[in-house]
């Protein structure tokens, strides 16, 4: 075929010449192909100078005419249409995967006796495609007011918590107005992880937006058949926050492409380069303040007034009446391990309450704990089967039974300065260890404290023992004064006296207070 470049050549030398022989014998090419270039040439400069131009800048083809296809038969095309309409009825009942493929189909049409080349077959299924593809859809953009729509979306990751990689759930939210975003971290995608989601955002944001636009998600969409209901969770939400909600259409995630977008920018932008925790919450506060960095600072140049527009979402939010709770209340017994099995998983209560019954809120990440009003123990939940002991919680029985500690699950389980410091320092003296995690319980103090003081004498060259603890963790590494049994009984003396002169105090006030008689 003819090049534009050798086209050019022809139109140069016939210009020159004004002889179509000259041109074949000059460039060495047929004197018909020369003649058939100048005369298409002749006619686009008669046509004008536009008609000209677009000749100039057009490929040069050959002019092929239309074969009738020889292979490609009617009863050829009868058949692939059979075919193209069977895969249409698998994919609406669910069964995409059993549709019969271009090379399926071809082998078919071997198996027929039709001698058609599989090229033939592909050609013909992308035009059958093509005629019956819809036309392209037309995008209607949108205008926002301030705080009238914010988007909600679920996404996934897995993230390395505690050593163990686990999948999580993102939800995020998206103020339409001002592209503002918010994102949680939840170990899975049900209806208290949907509710605790909007509690939590409402009460960073301080306020509720108008309207609440979500997909066709399980925990929001109750009924698909006809008309889209909302489910109870939902219901209870708008009830509580006065927000109205609006379902987008069926794979149509352009009806909410603030959240689409931002789903995939937050999961990437806060774990890409970090993705190990030892606690989920430590992964929620790094991705709380990566939304706080992306609110902060515009992603190009189309958002560069959005910290101007969020504070105009922010002013026009509607207020928080009251917060919904997003637990679930449920009464457990205590078994003789001192654990409470909620789903496949054990967690452990004080031991004092063996054979009782407690109270349990469910939270979407972790569990309370609560006996007779007080709150005895808390839990984060886990993505495995097993069981989730704390240490503090056996001290009663450790006391009594100290050498139950070596083999115990419950220090299995603890931190690991934890375990090496029970191993080097006090394998011998369990109840000495016993009494260090009473006393710490007993000034309000945890095991972090314990093995935070145990890194700081690891520091300063100190060996760890009892006394050692006491001084770290009760007086901040300052040596205890010794109180003597005189001392002891003076500071009682007084603590008497302080109490005794309050209470005379109060009931002289009261005495002053009431009225005199015959006034």
């Amino acid at each position: 075929m003819i090049s534009m470049v050798q086209r050019q050549d022809i139109i140069s030398v016939y210009e020159a010449t004004k002889s179509i022989r000259a041109v074949a014998r000059e460039l060495g090419i047929n004197r018909k192909t020369a003649k058939a270039y100048v005369n298409e040439y002749v006619a686009a400069r008669n046509a004008g100078d536009e008609a000209l131009a677009a000749y100039l800048r057009s490929e040069p083809r050959y002019k092929t005419p239309l074969r009738e296809k020889t292979a490609l038969t009617e009863p050829v095309r009868d058949l692939i249409d059979s075919y193209l309409k069977g895969n249409e009825e698998k994919r609406l009942r669910g069964d995409g995967k059993l549709c019969m493929k271009a090379t399926d189909m071809h082998a078919a049409l071997r198996a027929f006796g039709y001698e058609v080349s599989y090229p033939s077959v592909c050609n013909y299924i992308h035009s059958r495609q093509t005629e019956d593809m819809p036309r392209r859809e037309c995008y209607i953009r949108q205008a926002y007011l301030p705080g009238q729509d914010c988007e909600f979306d679920w996404g996934e990751l897995h993230l390395t918590i505690g050593g163990r990689r686990l999948k999580l759930y993102i939800a995020v939210f998206t103020m339409a107005y001002s592209n503002h975003r918010m994102a949680y971290l939840f170990l899975r995608q049900d209806t208290q992880a949907f509710l605790e989601s909007h509690r939590r955002y409402f009460r960073d944001i301080g306020g509720v937006p108008r309207r609440m636009v979500y997909d066709n998600m399980r925990v929001a969409v109750a009924s698909f058949v006809g008309d889209k209901h909302p489910t109870d969770a939902l219901i209870r939400l708008e009830g509580c926050y006065g927000f109205t909600h609006r379902f987008c259409n069926a794979r149509s995630g352009n009806e909410k492409g603030h959240v689409e977008r931002s789903v995939e920018i937050v999961r990437r932008k806060a774990f890409c380069r970090e993705d190990t925790f030892d606690f989920i919450a430590d992964a929620q506060y790094h991705l709380t303040d990566t939304c706080v960095d992306l609110n902060g600072e515009p992603l190009s140049a189309a958002t560069e007034d959005i910290v101007r527009r969020a504070e105009q979402d922010m002013k026009a939010l509607m207020p928080v009446r009251k917060e919904i709770g997003a637990f679930e209340q449920r009464q457990y017994h205590v078994d003789k391990y001192g654990t409470v099995t909620i789903g496949s998983i054990r967690y452990s209560v004080p031991d004092g309450l063996v054979d009782q019954k407690v109270t349990v809120h469910l939270f979407s990440n972790h569990v309370t704990v609560h006996h007779e009003g007080r709150q005895v123990a808390y839990h984060e939940k886990t993505a495995q089967d097993g069981w989730k002991l704390d240490l503090m919680h056996y001290l009663d029985t450790f006391r009594r039974k100290p050498g139950s500690v070596a083999g115990s699950a419950a220090l299995a389980m603890a931190a690991k300065e934890l375990r090496e410091m029970f191993d080097r320092h006090f394998a011998d003296c369990p109840a000495d260890f016993v009494l260090l995690l009473t006393d710490t319980r007993k000034s309000g103090l945890a095991l972090e404290d314990v093995t935070g003081a145990y890194m700081r004498m690891k520091a300063d060259g100190v060996t760890p023992s009892l006394d050692a603890f006491r001084q770290y963790l009760l007086h901040e590494g300052e040596p205890q004064k010794p109180v003597h049994a005189d001392t002891a009984s003076s500071v009682e003396i007084e603590a008497h006296a302080v109490g005794g002169l309050r209470e005379l105090t109060m009931i002289m006030n009261r005495q002053n207070q009431q009225p005199h008689a015959g006034l």
